[in-house]
């Protein structure tokens, strides 16, 4: 996990900021592993509206009917870049499901965040958040930090710190999302 203002981490001098990185990397490999937290059933109710790399904008209500992960990352942030490749694996195993991973990258421009998604092969749609409004309205203080909300856009699960988004208890949750609502139909 990464405690740090989204203002002072861009406004370092760019060796600095790679030092603080390589530092970062060798020091927090097995500090930063989270767990998925159960939120319980009084989340606020939270939206946005934001732009992906492609310019096409993306509400949170729009995704309500599916299982939906909202993970707050920086290209900076080593627990961010390593939870990465989980992510990308998950969406492409649940591709056929009512889930979205939604990465929302926060306090970066465009162009720098279609670089690194580039760079790293990156295929999940990328939303921006380059003044950190969303960030700060979601109560964020950590990176990475993200959410799993049911199909009703209530926050069920809140998790500080990278996980490992493709292991069979973070699938077994998900899954146990996908299936609440369809019990419940008429």
């Amino acid at each position: 996990m990464i405690r740090i203002s989204i203002q002072t981490a861009t406004s370092l001098p760019p060796r600095l900021m790679l030092a603080c990185l390589l530092a970062w990397i060798l020091a927090s490999t097995a500090l930063s592993a989270g767990t998925l937290q159960p939120t319980g059933t009084d989340s606020p109710d939270l939206d946005f509206n934001l732009a992906d790399l492609k310019d096409a904008t993306h509400t949170l209500s729009e995704y309500r009917g599916k299982v939906v992960a909202v993970n707050f990352w920086a290209s900076w942030c080593p627990p961010c870049i390593r939870e990465m490749p989980s992510m990308q694996r998950l969406q492409n195993k649940l591709t056929d499901e009512a889930f979205v991973m939604l990465p929302v990258n926060v306090g970066e421009k465009k162009n720098k965040v279609w670089k690194f998604v580039k760079l790293i092969n990156f295929n999940v749609p990328t939303l921006l958040d380059p003044n950190s409004e969303t960030f700060n309205a979601w109560d964020v203080s950590v990176l990475p930090t993200s959410f799993l909300l049911d199909k009703q856009g209530h926050i069920r699960y809140r998790v500080q710190g990278d996980l490992e988004w493709d292991s069979g208890e973070v699938v077994a949750v998900i899954e146990e999302l996908i299936n609440e609502v369809q019990e419940n139909k008429p």
